[in-house]
Order: structure tokens, then C-alpha cells, then sequence
């Protein structure tokens, strides 16, 4: 997933921020490394909720962490999670209104387009 280098970032980010909690996990790393007990006390999300979140996340190269491994498994006790340099630049895309209500437009066109048929 890159921000700047697709050729239609706006869909990514409509299809990321679609994910439950994903947008929470991104935030809540804006403030530094957690673990998961750290973010699922942060972000309020079970565990079941916040595993498939950073699933999300770490699939898209958005966060690392310092357990090696699957993330299909159960989320290592000991691992901290932070963002990598694409997350930020993800994260710092998301914190930005105009973003907002580009995805929300294109959301708007589609649904326009759809009853046009």
C-alpha cells in the first residue's frame, strides 16, 4: 500500500479505514510503541477484535513489531507494535480533513453512480 506512489490512494484508504479499529490502532501508535495490552487498553477493542486489527495493519506493511512470527497466530505476549515509516506517512494521510472528505466523496460518487443505472 503506498499513499503517494498508487495510482488511487483514496480507494486504499476507503478499504483500510473499513476494518474495524484499524484507524484507533494507527492513533493510538502516533503516541509512541505499545504492546498489545497497552493498545487494547488504549483502543477499548476485545482481543479478538484487536488481533484481526493488527492483522490488518501488519499485512499492509503499516505497523511492525518485535516478535517475529506469524500474524495468524495469537498475538505474542511480549511483542511491541509501532508504526513503520509507511504507517506514519498512513497515519499522518488520515489525520488530514482533506482526506476525509476525499474518501467520502468518492464514496458519494459511487453510491450516485449506482442509482443512475
Amino acid at each position: 500500500m503506498s499513499v503517494s506512489g498508487d495510482p488511487d490512494p483514496v480507494k486504499n484508504l476507503c478499504e483500510l479505514v473499513n476494518h474495524a479499529h484499524v484507524v484507533e490502532v494507527l492513533d493510538a501508535l502516533s503516541c509512541g510503541p505499545m504492546s498489545f495490552r497497552e493498545l487494547r487498553s488504549r483502543i477499548g477493542a476485545r482481543r479478538w477484535q484487536l488481533a484481526a486489527a493488527l492483522r490488518v495493519v501488519g499485512a499492509r506493511g503499516l505497523v511492525t513489531r518485535t516478535e517475529n512470527g506469524s500474524w495468524d497466530a495469537a498475538p505474542p505476549v511480549d511483542a511491541v507494535y509501532r508504526h513503520t515509516d509507511l504507517g506514519r506517512q498512513v497515519f499522518d494521510a488520515l489525520s488530514s480533513f482533506s482526506v476525509w472528505t476525499a474518501m467520502y466523496d468518492r464514496r458519494d460518487a459511487v453510491t450516485d453512480h449506482s442509482w443512475n443505472r
